[in-house]
């Protein structure tokens, strides 16, 4: 059984959720052969906690800005792929899931003989744009879009078709990986065996700061997607959904000019091809 893999996890200043993270890596019944934690420039002690990391099978990455989770797992990526070891695998993590110890095993037992590319724990399929979630019921099952947060892909497919794009910083990463894994002909699925266990720190709730500043990644990076995988039904379904935000945003949200402005820079950034870190979630002042 081929199960040599290559984890990637991307951190930001979450020291202690990720200390309890990567102790659930490191207590997986497979150990992944290489563990590539990419640190986005934190500020909280994660630099020196990862240094003192005995375990030969962690690999730091420090990168000098913060590139968020899809800069760091295009980094990841990249540096496993460079490392002096053949991987069946790339195990792709976050920093605020925790994986039973099953969770590895169960992904590679399962992918071996499946027929799919990308297997992942959570996903969806998409009807007029919108992500219909996959039936909970089937254990493993094809979908259009996986998160990318606890999928392993094969090697082979990463060497094809290239690591996560960094332009998209944050949000929808995924998605545009689905999409180019899927354009080359490589399957996509879900296996739903309820091995992860997510805190979701992101943030939530519909009229936050963290939805502020997500609305605009989210509004930017799927013009950036529209672009790059253009079809007439893609398009209605941009403006069906944009319109829809909008008007919300500007009837019901409390701070709905600076709310509407956000995603309408992002429409426009979108058009422009601005890719990156563009917008600074900790301050919500632009870059570029």
């Amino acid at each position: 059984m081929k199960n040599n893999v290559c984890a990637v996890m991307v951190t930001y200043n979450r020291l202690e959720t990720l200390k309890t993270a990567l102790s659930h890596i490191l207590a997986q019944m497979v150990k992944p052969a290489a563990i590539i934690i990419v640190d986005n420039n934190s500020t909280d002690g994660t630099q020196e906690y990862l240094r003192s990391v005995t375990d030969e099978t962690v690999k730091p990455v420090f990168l000098e800005d913060n590139e968020g989770p899809a800069g760091g797992i295009h980094a990841g990526m990249k540096y496993g792929l460079q490392l002096q070891q053949s991987f069946d695998y790339f195990w792709i993590l976050d920093d605020d899931t925790f994986y039973a110890s099953n969770a590895l095993s169960d992904l590679i037992d399962t992918v071996a003989g499946s027929g799919f590319d990308m297997l992942g724990l959570q996903g969806a399929n998409f009807k007029l744009g919108k992500k219909i979630p996959v039936d909970p019921i089937k254990k493993l099952q094809p979908a259009d879009y996986v998160m990318i947060d606890g999928a392993i892909i094969k090697t082979e497919a990463i060497k094809k078709v290239g690591p996560v794009s960094e332009l998209f910083f944050m949000m929808c990463e995924d998605e545009e990986y689905c999409m180019r894994l899927k354009k080359h002909g490589y399957k996509i699925g879900v296996l739903k065996n309820g091995a992860d266990e997510r805190l979701y720190l992101g943030g939530g709730g519909r009229f936050t700061r963290s939805t502020l500043w997500r609305g605009y990644y989210s509004a930017r990076n799927h013009l950036l997607i529209l672009k790059q995988y253009f079809s007439l039904p893609n398009l209605l379904s941009y403006i069906i959904f944009q319109s829809k935000y909008l008007i919300v945003a500007a009837v019901l949200a409390p701070d709905r000019f600076k709310r509407v402005k956000f995603r309408l820079l992002g429409i426009w950034h979108g058009i422009r091809g601005m890719g990156g870190r563009t917008l600074d979630p900790g301050t919500l002042k632009f870059i570029k």
